[in-house]
């Protein structure tokens, strides 16, 4: 079993500086690497202790944030709806 987390309900990021609300269903993970000018510098998994998967969003502000997902301390969701039993 697992903890399935649906990233299309990530409401705000925990990082070490704080929480950051995430606008609307940016939030996404995905392999990284780092790039200047269109030229990958360095890709995640390729340097030990420099994780493949990273995780990006956008912010109310405008900001656009991305970091490796072992930067996440926790993830906030949107509550799940109860399913309301059918009249009797």
């Amino acid at each position: 079993m697992s903890l399935a987390i649906d990233v299309d309900t990530v409401t705000h990021v925990l990082l070490a500086d704080g929480w950051h609300k995430v606008k609307g269903t940016s939030f996404a993970l995905d392999a990284y690497e780092y790039m200047y000018q269109g030229e990958a510098v360095l890709g995640g998994g390729q340097v030990a202790g420099v994780p493949s998967t990273g995780a990006e969003w956008s912010e109310a502000n405008g900001a656009h944030i991305a970091c490796p997902v072992t930067a996440i301390l926790a993830v906030k969701i949107k509550p799940k709806k109860k399913k309301l039993a059918p009249p009797s």
